[in-house]
């Protein structure tokens, strides 16, 4: 295997999510660069039917009154993901609507680069999306996907060993 290939398979090994970060601003230049893959990422017939809100620390009172996890509340960022399900690509055979897909492909794509920089991420699903929405000022058709919390991790980001299933039980080759 060439260095690219096992660089970025061992970024991938050192992903996870982290729920304890150091009292440290993530800089512009960084902030900029993770966002542009956010940008950049495939979406179904390149619609692109999201939006992203970055909220600071220091603009968060409201919001982190949401977060159940203290750790969340430090985080120097947390993004939410929003999803727009009226720009979203629909499936014709069974009118299954793309949005959520393509937001989180952006948002994983977005976690990869910051793992790459150094940076922890933790995607909070455990939200009152009403609320949120509310706080933020999000629009009553678009929905909440998830919210990031991302910044510098609190503890070195290293290769988990947690339990995953093995892929003969996940993958299937020809039929299920």
């Amino acid at each position: 295997m060439d260095e690219k290939l096992k660089t970025f398979y061992e970024l991938y090994d050192r992903r996870r999510s982290v729920r304890e970060f150091l009292d440290k601003p993530v800089g512009l230049d960084v902030l900029s660069r993770l966002l542009m893959t956010i940008n950049r990422a495939q979406s179904a017939a390149n619609r692109q039917p999201w939006h992203f809100i970055v909220v600071e620390k220091k603009d968060r009172e409201e919001l982190n009154q949401t977060l159940t996890k203290e750790g969340f509340r430090n985080a120097p960022v947390i993004i939410a993901a929003c999803a727009d399900p009226k720009e979203a690509w629909i499936r014709k055979t069974d009118k299954v609507n793309y949005a959520w897909v393509d937001v989180t492909i952006a948002v994983t794509e977005m976690i990869g680069a910051a793992t790459a920089e150094g940076l922890g991420t933790c995607w909070i699903a455990s939200l009152d999306a009403e609320r949120v929405k509310e706080i933020l000022g999000v629009p009553a058709h678009i929905e909440i996907v998830g919210l990031i919390a991302l910044g510098w991790p609190a503890a070195e980001l290293a290769k988990e060993n947690k339990a995953r299933k093995p892929l003969g039980e996940i993958i299937h080759y020809g039929k299920w």
